[in-house]
């Protein structure tokens, strides 16, 4: 499958799980839902005492524990409350490959339509960031808790894509770090091959909880030798000699350090990380993986 099908993204309505999506702090919306609010009220009762971050409402810092520790802290109180969910999706061209079972970019747009689906059963808004071979560059979807809204974003995700410029995920974050609001439930949903600015991911993880999932081909972390094989990339064409095994052990090579920077990112921030591939069964594997970091697990 070259692109995703918008009826089977649909579909995926009626494969949810009864899995809850849950995440490390309390959300900060005021509209009643289903997940435990930081704010005050008649009525609420006490939960923790956490940092105080940009963005926190100051009216609920707790004096004495500030004073104590030389730091602002904030109170949390339980109530239920609604969150916002992102799901940012990476549509750059290197999403666009696949050589067992189907595209990276089509299962992309899977996880992002299962994701969702199970979001607004739960009562969540759901929004989300397209980056990469989109109009503009980004297009960012508003939260909302309308079908018809999600039903839009789906419908670009299975529109072929126009080849623009790569957006990296360095400026995306930095889009995001402008539009999340504090203590949204943010996944990001890419290949990952493109890894570099830490400072943005660090302020946005401090006010909201991020989620990596990781969508791979075999073919990028191996090559196979098969002669002399014709790439194509932002306009340029690249040959490639892949009976060469030097080529074929540096190209291993670069995954692996690939791997093993965003394996020290996301130890680092503290970031769950959900690993797939083209071949997977998305509803079987997401939602193993969900269940991991619903344990405390990477």
């Amino acid at each position: 499958m070259l692109y995703p099908d918008f009826h089977e993204l649909i579909a995926f309505k009626e494969r949810r799980s009864k899995l809850r999506q849950t995440a490390r702090r309390s959300v900060a919306s005021i509209v009643p839902g289903n997940h435990h609010s930081p704010f005050r009220g008649q009525g609420l009762e006490f939960d923790s005492v956490r940092e105080y971050v940009p963005g926190d409402d100051i009216r609920n810092i707790d004096w004495r524990v500030t004073a104590r520790t030389g730091s602002p802290h904030l109170k949390l109180f339980k109530e239920e409350r609604e969150r916002r969910m992102l799901i940012c999706v990476d549509m750059n061209a290197s999403m666009r490959f696949g050589t067992r079972n189907t595209f990276k970019s089509v299962q992309a747009a899977r996880v992002s339509a299962f994701l969702g689906w199970q979001g607004l059963a739960h009562h969540d808004c759901v929004g989300a960031c397209l980056f990469g071979d989109v109009p503009e560059g980004i297009q960012f979807f508003k939260p909302s808790k309308t079908r018809q809204s999600f039903c839009n974003l789906l419908k670009m995700l299975a529109e072929p894509a126009a080849e623009t410029r790569a957006i990296t995920l360095s400026e995306v974050l930095q889009h995001i770090s402008k539009s999340a609001q504090t203590g949204s439930l943010i996944y990001f949903i890419s290949d990952f091959m493109d890894l570099q600015e830490e400072t943005e991911l660090c302020k946005l993880n401090r006010r909201c909880d991020l989620v990596f999932v990781a969508i791979n081909d075999p073919a990028d972390r191996s090559i196979a030798s098969v002669g002399t094989i014709g790439c194509s990339a932002q306009g340029e064409k690249l040959f490639v000699n892949t009976d060469s095994r030097a080529g074929r052990e540096a190209y291993a090579r670069l995954w692996e350090e690939n791997r093993e920077r965003l394996y020290a990112l996301t130890a680092k921030f503290k970031i769950p990380l959900i690993e797939l591939t083209t071949e997977s069964d998305i509803q079987r594997d997401l939602v193993l993986g969900l269940k991991t970091v619903a344990k405390g697990g990477r």
